[in-house]
């Protein structure tokens, strides 16, 4: 039987990603008992905590030795398999079957040397100048496609010698040494080759063929495909199944070739690849080990850096790789990084842009950040974290007498002032609920500018749960009463006062005296703001978007319209209103100067929660500059900040920002931690995204 899940298992079980990879259990001591493939690994990891009564005897009494788990994530099955062979080979687990030979591998081998190149398939790469592509696990499907090839690109694949003497066309000199079969043979007479064996072929026509078939194995399938599926698309319409099926059968052994890998190559290269990934006060790093093409281990390092930002991590990682090679036993020729080094003398950097090398530098950020999460697990289960505790002596500390249930942390990300971001993710019962997890573009802020962007996230998220108000105001409907009033200032402000009724107008009143004003004009099933008005004495204080969140509370319509002077766009783009090109057909009234905006309503579960606490990442300067907004909407939730470092804790009381005494290892200090570390992860996340697509567009 195997022993009770122990609370660190239990956890690292609930944290495993449902992506391929390979997995290692380990001993108390660290040593790998087992290391295994994964299509799924949170599937296939959890599958030996499951289903016991399945296990074997060996197995089971693998699991019961088991005190940590460990993985790597690749892109595919494919990869993921080929990485547990380099590892079971390289670390030899105990509860491993041993593999005695590479019998599970193929590679096409085209002998490009050759004046006429053979193309054929091998078990081995050996150390000569033909050109390889692989490893393949499937045999079958490499001789399938190699077949299909065939009958397109009409290639040699016997072992004859043939010799080119001269090429004067068609029936050029050849000369035949290696006579190994009688030529020309039956693939000649269905058009399955060439036969340079007859002279039929010059050299040129036959190398074009070649490259082409080269071309095709480095991945560019596109034009063979498209062939296959015109075929596949003339047997249907045709109704010739049978030959449809077998162009389908066809079609799939390709696409099995070409599944592309990065685990394994055919070059002999020994390398190593550094991933990272920036958490507050740390850089996590992978570091993947390559050697004669293949990627045998993975090791992680944990770098304490205070105030860590991202324009540091270059200096970072280059002082860990002259410290780490100085004492490493084997230098790799060169080192794969995300980024150029100004210092290369102690070691050969190399900052691929494209291609499969950068694909590996890619994964190895994603290692980075898997043992990021790895880290936090073990930190919960080393210091037996217990969220609901965690949770009432926060609130204790924050002499609070509601529940803290809900946490919402905000985070501001930027690459020099450009693709500026906030992120707001949300903490349930202690822990991550990322379905609740909002992102947030810019719409008023322009460079760089951290304390106007968290005030911009805040204003636009606070919204949705708190009105902002001023002491004394009232916010109520429009009473008959009110058109002498109403009808005086809006013609003074030059405002559209004509058909008013009264009953869609919402009216703002501080001291029994009308400040501001706003209604709805019904189009069906459309309604359009107007006479949008605010006192000069009281503008500057919300109380324009809160006439706006009143009015689109009051209207039934899912889209609500406004016409507005350019000028002020901003003002309606923060509240959520998106500009629209045309004059909606409904507005009979059009004005060539205004710019016309829509708000479209949408019940958002997560925004429609109110926090029970508030976390930002930053420091006093950050959470002194949200004062305004926390006065606006007269939050009376509590809110804290850690700053970038880490290591302090502040808190917003009575408007004024103060030190928070908690200890650096309490589960209340490492709690509020993970809520910065998460936000700070889902802000670079969306920045990164952004980046990407401006530079790939």
């Amino acid at each position: 039987m195997v022993p009770e899940i122990n609370t660190k298992i239990q956890r690292i079980l609930k944290k495993l990603p449902a992506k391929p990879g390979v997995y290692k259990m380990l001993d108390k001591e660290g040593m790998v008992l087992y290391v295994g493939k994964a299509k799924d690994l949170k599937k296939r990891v959890s599958s030996y905590f499951r289903d016991v009564a399945k296990l074997t005897v060996r197995i089971s009494k693998m699991i019961s030795k088991v005190e940590d788990i460990s993985y790597i994530t690749v892109d595919s099955e494919l990869e993921a398999l080929i990485l547990e062979l380099n590892l079971i080979k390289e670390l030899q687990p105990k509860y491993n079957v041993m593999l005695k030979d590479d019998k599970d591998f193929c590679y096409v081998k085209v002998f490009v040397s050759e004046d006429f190149p053979r193309v054929k398939v091998v078990r081995r790469v050996e150390k000569d100048d033909e050109r390889y592509f692989g490893p393949k696990t499937s045999t079958k499907k490499v001789y399938k496609t190699l077949e299909v090839l065939k009958s397109l690109l009409p290639f040699r694949d016997c072992d004859l010698g043939i010799k080119y003497i001269s090429d004067n066309g068609p029936g050029s000199n050849i000369e035949v040494y290696k006579k190994t079969i009688k030529y020309p043979c039956l693939q000649y007479h269905i058009n399955t080759c060439i036969a340079p064996c007859t002279g039929a072929c010059t050299k040129d026509s036959y190398r074009f063929i070649i490259n082409k078939v080269c071309k095709f194995l480095e991945g560019d399938s596109s034009e063979i495909l498209s062939m296959l599926k015109n075929d596949m698309e003339i047997a249907v319409r045709e109704r010739k199944f049978e030959d449809a099926a077998k162009i389908r059968d066809k079609l799939n052994a390709i696409n099995g070739i070409l599944e592309r890998q990065k685990i394994s190559g055919v070059s002999e290269a020994n390398q190593d690849i550094v991933g990272f990934y920036l958490g507050v006060g740390k850089v996590f790093l992978n570091l993947f080990v390559v050697r004669e093409g293949r990627l045998i281990d993975s090791e992680n390092f944990t770098l304490e850096v205070p105030d860590v930002s991202e324009g540091d991590v270059p200096e970072v990682i280059e002082s860990f790789l002259r410290d780490y090679y100085e004492k490493c036993s084997f230098k790799p020729d060169s080192v794969l990084l995300p980024f150029e080094l100004e210092e290369q003398t102690f070691i050969k950097v190399i900052a691929p842009k494209r291609g499969e090398k950068s694909k590996l530098v890619e994964m190895s950020n994603k290692n980075a950040e898997n043992f990021y999460k790895q880290m936090l697990v073990r930190w919960e289960a080393d210091k037996a974290y217990d969220p609901a505790k965690s949770l009432v002596d926060l609130g204790e500390r924050l002499s609070v007498s509601r529940k803290i249930k809900r946490i919402e942390g905000y985070d501001i990300s930027h690459f020099s002032g450009d693709f500026t971001v906030g992120a707001m993710v949300v903490f349930s019962a202690g822990e991550p609920a990322n379905g609740d997890y909002r992102h947030f573009k810019m719409k008023s802020v322009k460079g760089v500018d951290d304390y106007a962007s968290l005030r911009e996230v805040l204003d636009r998220r606070l919204k949705y749960i708190f009105t902002p108000t001023i002491d004394g105001m009232i916010i109520r409907k429009g009473l008959k009463k009110d058109e002498p009033i109403i009808k005086e200032m809006l013609d003074r402000e030059g405002l559209n006062a004509s058909a008013m009724m009264m009953k869609d107008f919402v009216i703002i009143e501080t001291k029994k005296k009308i400040v501001g004003c706003g209604r709805l004009v019904h189009f069906k099933d459309k309604d359009v703001i107007a006479s949008l008005f605010v006192d000069e004495s009281m503008r500057g204080k919300g109380l324009g978007h809160t006439l706006l969140q009143a009015l689109t509370e009051k209207s039934k319509a899912k889209r609500v319209y406004i016409g507005c002077d350019p000028k002020n766009a901003g003002f309606y783009e923060k509240f959520g209103f998106r500009s629209i090109r045309e004059v909606p057909v409904f507005v009979t009234v059009s004005c060539k100067f205004l710019e016309y905006f829509v708000y479209e309503k949408k019940f958002d579960k997560s925004f429609s929660a109110e926090p029970d606490l508030i976390v930002i990442d930053g420091g006093k300067g950050q959470l002194g500059a949200l004062v305004p907004i926390f006065n606006k909407f007269k939050v009376k939730v509590p809110v804290v900040s850690v700053d970038k470092s880490g290591m302090k804790i502040f808190r917003l009381k009575n408007g004024k920002v103060e030190d928070l005494d908690i200890k650096s290892d309490s589960q209340v200090f490492y709690l509020l931690q993970r809520v910065t570390d998460e936000a700070h992860r889902f802000s670079n996340k969306l920045r990164e995204e952004l980046q990407i697509k401006f530079l790939t567009k």
